[in-house]
């Protein structure tokens, strides 16, 4: 435990976010959970108030990490096959949820704090079957590197790590798809799939004091896949 007071938000998963409380808490550490639509301005205003509530009024948040994102659940999303409708839910969360986030949590972010995007590889490599996810990962990027410059006054960092593949719930379907963990870790230079705690880590790492003079930056954290 690195002794952050946690609160973070989930849309659908109530049981899934009470078992991290539980979890934290177990450990020794303090969260609560917020069930908010990152992308919706009024589910944020409250978000935030929440945190208001716990944390005090004014700046009392240390680290924002901005972490929602859909993907495409294993189905065709090219510029053949894929919906608008599809396309708009990547956009509307992948993008918009990290601009309305930022947008109403700056006034609250103490100076010399940090802000910590996760995007992907994807927002680097071409994505042909993945068009929207990947034109999201790389805008996350630009509003990353205007986000460091519109708070460097105040001593914010802000950063994003882009993952490879990560063993979570976020490719299940994906790794579903025979061969599919065997050609990542063909691909991948360290020879595995990421796991959790390699992306928290490195999250980890850029919220420390140490790490106050790093801002506007991306760094991959992917084993070596995306080189």
């Amino acid at each position: 435990m690195e002794g952050a007071y946690v609160a973070f938000n989930y849309r659908g998963s109530t049981e899934a976010a009470a078992a991290l409380v539980a979890e934290v808490t177990a450990a020794g550490g303090r969260a609560f959970a917020i069930q908010a639509d990152s992308a919706d301005s009024g589910d944020v205003a409250e978000m935030l108030a929440q945190c208001d509530a716990a944390f005090g009024e004014g700046p009392s948040i240390d680290i924002l990490i901005n972490n929602a994102g859909v993907g495409n659940a294993g189905h065709d999303i090219s510029l053949k096959s894929g919906s608008e409708a599809q396309f708009d839910e990547m956009m509307r969360v992948n993008m918009k949820g990290p601009y309305v986030v930022t947008q109403q949590a700056l006034s609250r972010l103490r100076n010399n704090g940090r802000i910590v995007n996760i995007g992907s590889i994807s927002g680097k490599v071409s994505q042909p079957q993945n068009v929207g996810y990947a034109m999201g990962k790389r805008a996350l990027q630009s509003l990353t590197f205007s986000t460091a410059t519109a708070v460097a006054r105040r001593g914010i960092t802000c950063n994003l790590i882009a993952p490879g593949a990560v063993a979570t719930d976020f490719i299940t379907e994906l790794r579903a798809t025979p061969g599919f963990d065997e050609g990542v870790t063909k691909s991948t230079p360290m020879g595995r799939l990421g796991q959790p705690d390699d992306i928290a880590g490195a999250v980890l790492m850029l919220c420390r004091e140490e790490a106050r003079w790093v801002t506007g930056n991306i760094i991959e954290a992917s084993g070596g896949l995306a080189l």
